[in-house]
């Protein structure tokens, strides 16, 4: 799944070259399924389903609060882990389809887990997340996400940096099948899902 991951970041960087014409849009509702891969202390990789949602709003020309609530089982090792985050971001639009964005973030995260012979326990740990990144859109109907995202836990004192490419493909004017990859740290992320759009037409 690994290379996989890395094949396909590396072919999706080549799209933003010839994409042109939409328009951006910050104000949105997205529902994704997840496939999680996460290296443990046992010395393999472990696999897990889960949803992830997410919300974003527009309250200024440059300006966007947002929230996202994550959850995903691990069937084989027993462990569930949820992650709950709100922020605020920004946007600078260089045109109607191209612009990077700024996001900073407060989360929790919380994890279950029961071991067979071990028995079970629970933890949870708060932080905060910047995320910095670029989107592209073109005029056929697909759009590029690019993001370089940081999270760094409190209580364990722990902290991650991760890269996630996502690909975006218009149904019609407000709605978007999207797939995306999230890799780098730990834990391994593929997406895939709808996104519906509140604000501008895209």
């Amino acid at each position: 799944m690994k290379r996989f991951v890395y094949g396909f970041a590396a072919a999706a960087a080549f799209f933003p070259m010839s994409w042109a014409q939409a328009q951006i849009s910050y104000s949105f509702l997205e529902s994704t399924l997840t496939v999680s891969e996460i290296d443990t202390s046992f010395g393999e990789d472990e696999r897990g389903i889960g949803v992830d949602l997410r919300g974003s709003y527009e309250i200024m020309p440059i300006l966007q609060v947002f929230g996202r609530i994550r959850a995903a089982d691990f069937d084989d090792i027993d462990l569930q882990t949820t992650l709950i985050e709100a922020g605020v971001g920004t946007h600078y639009d260089f045109s109607d389809t191209k612009s990077v964005f700024l996001n900073v973030s407060v989360l929790t995260t919380d994890l279950d887990i029961d071991i067979p012979g071990l028995g079970s326990g629970s933890a949870d740990d708060d932080g905060y997340g910047v995320s910095i990144g670029y989107r592209e859109i073109n005029h056929t109907p697909m759009e590029f996400r690019l993001s370089i995202d940081h999270v760094t836990l409190n209580d364990s004192d722990t902290s991650e940096t991760t890269m996630d490419v996502a690909l975006m493909y218009r149904l019609t004017q407000r709605l978007k099948l999207f797939g995306g990859f999230q890799f780098g740290g730990d834990e391994g992320i593929f997406r895939a899902g709808v996104r519906y759009y509140l604000g501008n037409d895209n």
